[in-house]
Parts: structure tokens; C-alpha cells; sequence
């Protein structure tokens, strides 16, 4: 059950952040922004897991599970139809 829930939490990750670039940034905190001055540098600490809250999904993972949301999403709809 309580793997359930992560997976959903992750989906919804997933779903609420267009790019991996976004969902990097979300990660990083202005304090963050003041130290390193540059942005990319921010977001790499981040992805390496270096910087943020609990685990940072990787790009790939990220893209996959953006992929079969898109894919559910889309069946969704045309079951509906």
C-alpha cells in the first residue's frame, strides 16, 4: 500500500511539471540561486542529489513515467469517445 502511494506521488511529479528542467528547479531554492550564481549548476546538484528533498527522480525515469502518463491519459480519452 505504501509503495502505491509513492508511485502515485511520483505520477503526479510527473504530471504536474512540463520538462525535467522545471521539476529541477523546484528542487532549488533561491539561497541556492545567491551561492552558485548560475542556474544549470543549481539544477545539476539537484539531478546528482546533491541538493533537494527526498529522492530526485533521473531524467530517463522521469521522461518514461511522462510517457505512460501521457499514454494513460490518452486511452483515458479514448475509451470515453
Amino acid at each position: 500500500m505504501e509503495g502505491d502511494d509513492a508511485e502515485a506521488a511520483l505520477d503526479h511529479v510527473v504530471t504536474a511539471f512540463g520538462t525535467y528542467e522545471e521539476y529541477l528547479d523546484s528542487h532549488v531554492t533561491t539561497q541556492d540561486l545567491y551561492y552558485l550564481e548560475n542556474e544549470e549548476m543549481a539544477r545539476q546538484l539537484v539531478e546528482l542529489g546533491f541538493r533537494g528533498s527526498g529522492e530526485v527522480l533521473k531524467r530517463e525515469e522521469f521522461e518514461a513515467r511522462k510517457a505512460a502518463a501521457e499514454a494513460s491519459r490518452l486511452s483515458e480519452r479514448t475509451q470515453q469517445k
